[in-house]
């Protein structure tokens, strides 16, 4: 079902949904053992998504970045654990701590503006490779302490809504 809610999807192949779906069910059970399960888990699904999948004809590119795969997982990881409550609601409870944010366009255009990183952020998914989306989380965690958010997911639900009305 999380798969399902990701807009990044229109930008890959036609047919790529159950190859995600697959892939991302294969090592799931590690997402919920420990931060760092759950990081190596994020880090191998991404490469994996970087080597295997393939953009849509309209896109100039044939490969996706690393930041359009990683979209994908955080917007399927946050229905399934925050949203569902999956594996169940103590453990989802525990897990958001560590969730990365589905960061768009405009979200990454406003932590580039509240923030002033240097090098600036990219100004696309497809331009984010694992060092820009490492700093993009970083910069995430920045604004969540200012704006006390518990988790990163809560940060994300009010950041899109704010940077896409």
């Amino acid at each position: 079902m999380g798969i399902s809610w990701s807009t990044m999807l229109r930008v890959f192949e036609p047919k790529t949904k159950g190859r995600l779906e697959d892939e991302i069910l294969r090592n799931l059970a590690d997402v919920f053992e420990s931060r760092e399960k759950y990081i190596e888990y994020h880090t191998a699904f991404c490469e994996w998504g970087m080597k295997n999948i393939k953009q849509n004809k309209r896109f100039p590119s044939d490969k996706a970045s690393y930041g359009q795969i990683a979209k994908t997982l955080d917007v399927t990881l946050k229905v399934a654990i925050y949203y569902c409550h999956l594996p169940d609601c103590e453990t989802s409870k525990r897990i958001c701590q560590w969730l990365n944010a589905a960061v768009d366009t405009n979200m990454m255009s406003d932590l580039q503006e509240a923030f002033h990183p240097e090098p600036p952020l990219p100004t696309s998914m497809k331009e984010v490779n694992k060092s820009a989306y490492d700093k993009i989380q970083s910069l995430v965690r920045e604004s969540m302490k200012l704006e006390r958010y518990d988790n990163p997911l809560q940060w994300e639900d009010i950041h899109y809504k704010e940077a896409n009305e």
